[in-house]
């Protein structure tokens, strides 16, 4: 029986965790650069020239400072990807 407590005391620890790793990881990501994981490419590019600029961004997102844009765009060309944003996605802490 006390195997059987400890077992669920490790388990529950290690549940907590790992719940909190997520968060945890970008833990000096400033409130700005939090944006909300739901955002799809398509309803920030409202030319559709299949590219978001900072204009375009910025009125999806407009709390955002530019620095946040400026590290999306990974390839520096001054406009977001599909790519882009999908990778800038995965690497980031994001909100409700």
């Amino acid at each position: 029986m006390r195997n059987i407590e400890s077992i669920i005391v490790l388990a529950v620890i290690l549940a907590l965790t790992v719940g909190c790793g997520h968060h945890m990881k970008n833990a000096d990501v400033a409130p700005t650069e939090v944006i909300h994981h739901g955002a799809h490419f398509p309803d920030m590019d409202t030319n559709g020239d299949d590219l978001v600029s900072w204009a375009e961004f910025k009125n999806k997102f407009p709390d955002v400072e530019k620095n946040i844009y400026e590290t999306a765009d990974s390839n520096k060309d001054g406009s977001l990807n599909h790519d882009e944003w999908h990778q800038f996605k995965s690497t980031r802490m994001w909100g409700e």
